[in-house]
């Protein structure tokens, strides 16, 4: 029972960064008392970015929190180096770019939802057929 509720932490911090957007988009420009405050300035530069990957990466914890723990852990190891990578992606892309062909910071988030998952979903998919095979499912 243990190893299942930690296999939903990442759920967890899916699931709040994936309400943090509508939440602080409702309160920015619902009421005045967000307005001008730090979750108006961070709106543009982390909240919407947030909220974008959390959106391709909401299926895959999902998928994620039924699976064994042999698979969790494979996947907690590409956890380790691609999450850094793809903040720092992200980080490094210009909120608004006004080149010829454009690409912002969201357009960032979004990509690198979708690399992450499928490489996510591909990893899950080796790991189970493989475990599978080898008769340990």
């Amino acid at each position: 029972m243990k190893t299942k509720i930690i296999q939903f932490i990442p759920a967890l911090f899916t699931l709040l960064g994936f309400s943090f957007a509508p939440i602080s988009y409702w309160c920015i420009y619902s009421n005045g008392y967000c307005y001008a405050t730090w979750v108006h300035q961070i709106y543009p530069y982390f909240t919407n970015p947030l909220y974008n990957f959390s959106l391709f990466l909401l299926p895959i914890v999902i998928i994620l929190a039924f699976v064994s723990r042999e698979i969790f852990k494979s996947w907690l190891k590409l956890v380790v180096w691609a999450i850094p990578l793809a903040i720092i992606f992200i980080a490094m892309t210009p909120v608004v770019d006004t080149s010829l062909l454009p690409f912002s910071r969201d357009d960032a988030a979004r990509l690198a939802g979708q690399v992450f998952s499928a490489i996510s979903l591909l990893l899950i998919l080796w790991k189970w057929f493989s475990l599978r095979r080898s008769g340990q499912v």
